[in-house]
């Protein structure tokens, strides 16, 4: 397909590419500021953090092919890390892509980081509260794991939708803003001051997104992630912020533990990352100006083309508009 060729677009466009796990986002963002002589603004809560490198497929040096990517490596294993503070971090970013005349190009899975940045100021100042906190500790010791989440389900579904019911940071931290404001956060939206065009990758044959997902493990094993978790439960302990809520490295934790074999943790992971992959979609559904590229029916020597010329027709609808 013959594309048009790039141009300059108007100054308050962004770019979004969105949709579950393993489907080839990083590939297609790379692609799209080169296209656009832009940058890249990672919306992942896994890649945020430091040294957890092959299991969170945290692109490489070769796989950003040139491309200044921001918001890798932003916060320690030990920390936890929030969309707030997401919000906080990346939006300067944004903003001053935007006043160089680039159209950044925001690419992830993670629901909330992504409506932080682009969609709404959704998120409450809402200060850390001890106390509470520590109650509802104590309440999950008592009642056991599953049951902050089910009070979450109850006075938020749709904050409990987009997250694991093992999350229990995320669970707490969610309670607690609902606890000071007195209700879940407030849905109504506060425009942000650009247009976002919005690309959606997926597999409308779901075994086939499995597959894929198989076979990343199966690399990312290969490629020493068992090794990767044992550093960093050696260098930080098994309580590290990052190895209790990354996807996987929980279940390699245990392995290197003595607590379960790695043909049983690898079996968890495939399934943990299945259902992620649906929460995901659940998320991504819900916004009805996504342009969704199926990547399996359409393989990647047809989408990469497409998406650039759908790209490149949206640029020029924008400008029209505006004219």
């Amino acid at each position: 397909m013959e594309q048009p060729p790039p141009h300059t677009p108007e100054p308050d466009t962004v770019v979004a590419v969105v949709g579950p796990t393993a489907t080839g986002k990083t590939a297609l963002g790379v692609l799209l500021a080169q296209h656009l002589q832009s940058e890249v603004i990672s919306a992942d809560s896994r890649v945020i953090y430091q040294e957890l490198n092959i299991g969170t497929a945290k692109p490489t040096v070769e796989e950003q092919g040139g491309i200044p990517h921001h918001m890798l490596d932003v916060a320690h294993p030990t920390e936890a890390y929030s969309a707030a503070r997401y919000q906080e971090e990346a939006t300067p970013i944004l903003n001053r892509l935007l006043a160089q005349g680039k159209t950044p190009v925001v690419v992830g899975g993670t629901g909330f980081y992504i409506r932080a940045l682009l969609q709404e100021e959704f998120i409450p100042p809402v200060p850390p509260d001890e106390g509470f906190r520590q109650e509802l500790h104590a309440l999950a010791e008592r009642h056991g794991g599953q049951y902050l989440y089910q009070q979450l389900q109850q006075r938020d579904p749709e904050r409990a939708e987009a997250l694991h019911p093992n999350d229990q940071f995320r669970i707490i931290r969610a309670l607690e803003i609902i606890h000071h404001l007195g209700g879940p956060v407030p849905k109504s939206p506060t425009p942000k001051p650009f247009r976002v065009i919005w690309l959606g990758l997926h597999y409308g044959h779901r075994p086939t997104l499995w597959e894929r997902i198989n076979t990343r493990i199966d690399v990312m094993l290969e490629a020493g992630w068992l090794e990767e978790a044992e550093t960093l439960l050696n260098t930080y302990g098994p309580q590290a912020e990052a190895l209790q809520i990354t996807h996987g490295y929980p279940e390699l934790v245990e392995v290197l533990q003595g607590k379960r074999t790695l043909a049983d943790a690898v079996a968890q992971i495939q399934i943990n990352i299945r259902q992620y992959s649906r929460r995901q979609m659940t998320w991504f559904r819900r916004n009805p100006e996504i342009h969704w590229m199926d990547v399996g029916e359409l393989g990647w020597e047809t989408l990469h083309p497409q998406a650039i010329h759908h790209l490149s027709i949206a640029l020029t609808q924008d400008i029209y508009n505006k004219s």
